[in-house]
């Protein structure tokens, strides 16, 4: 009997999902024929050994049922940890694994192409589908390692050479005590995205030999006549990164850079001099802050401040491969 116990995934329309899957509704798409509880058979998570065969369509389920070579039965997963969202309409693409040259051990994921057609030649064309937040819809790899119910995609991902049993052994380790992970609030490295909303206080995860988690929940708050509020409200997509400031020649630092608006970003309140303090976010800019004079993007130094924030800064910074 194989190593791996096989469970069903529990628990597992928004418009950031909803538009890119509507890109590709109108393709003249033959799919694999389903059983009659529409389980989706597929061969492969690996993006090179993709064939007709595996495209499926996710649309309008919950919990989507799937059944992999390695699988005993079919296996479940969701398309939110509650459980209680259905993918979009026109989820249709592929199940694959995604991991990039300069990924770490402990980092990977199971994501889901969308694709105008069912030809394997039309995945580089394609988008990853969207979480309801806007952020990439995924399955970490410490996930898979640490969730029962996820057993059943770590045995085909060993099985394909996608991973070893050793980093689902490492996952384990590191990820032990924790409860819930987030996967568009836990980061790997510098320039790993995570999902920030302005009116909401920011903690990020980041992931080295331990964990480490990075309360940033002053950074977009401002304190005017001893009440303190948010100025704008949106969301986005943000990374940590080197930064290049004048300053910071010699120095370490990180800076945080805006990589994608998801929500527009609009202000709370008719008051100016709040707005200045945080300067409106825009995608493909720093973030930018002016709190007691010129303006400036917001950066932290990892070697002078002996916080967390800077120890957990110091990890993203020397998993990066970047020199």
């Amino acid at each position: 009997m194989s190593i791996f116990r096989r469970w069903a995934l529990r628990r597992t329309r928004h418009p950031h999902t909803s538009s890119l899957c509507r890109r590709y509704s109108n393709a003249a798409t033959e799919i694999a024929p389903q059983s009659r509880w529409n389980i989706r058979n597929v061969s492969t998570l690996t993006p090179s050994l993709l064939t007709p065969a595996d495209y499926i369509d996710l649309s309008g389920k919950a919990r989507a049922a799937v059944h992999f070579p390695t699988s005993e039965t079919h296996d479940f997963f969701p398309y939110t940890s509650a459980g209680n969202i259905p993918f979009p309409k026109h989820s249709r693409g592929f199940l694959y694994y995604q991991s990039d040259a300069h990924a770490g051990p402990l980092e990977g994921s199971i994501r889901f192409r969308l694709t105008p057609d069912n030809s394997p030649a039309s995945f580089p064309r394609g988008q990853d589908l969207r979480a309801p937040s806007g952020f990439p819809w995924q399955i970490l790899l410490p996930q898979v390692a640490c969730r029962d119910h996820y057993t059943f995609i770590g045995a085909q991902l060993v099985h394909e050479k996608l991973i070893t049993l050793d980093q689902l052994s490492r996952c384990r380790a590191v990820f032990a005590s924790r409860a819930r992970m987030a996967p568009q609030h836990t980061v790997f490295r510098l320039d790993s995205p995570f999902y920030v909303n302005f009116a909401k206080h920011l903690t990020v995860t980041v992931v080295g030999d331990q964990l480490h988690d990075v309360n940033l929940g002053y950074l977009f708050w401002v304190r005017e006549y001893s009440q303190k509020y948010f100025p704008w409200t949106g969301s986005a997509i943000a990374r940590f990164e080197r930064s290049t400031l004048r300053e910071h020649a010699q120095r370490r630092a990180v800076s945080m850079r805006i990589v994608e608006i998801l929500t527009p970003v609009t202000p709370t309140r008719d008051l100016q001099s709040a707005r200045s303090r945080i300067i409106r976010p825009e995608e493909g800019q720093l973030f930018t802050v002016c709190p007691n004079g010129p303006l400036d993007p917001w950066a932290y130094e990892i070697d002078s401040n002996p916080t967390k924030t800077a120890d957990a800064l110091r990890v993203l910074w020397d998993n990066s491969s970047t020199p």
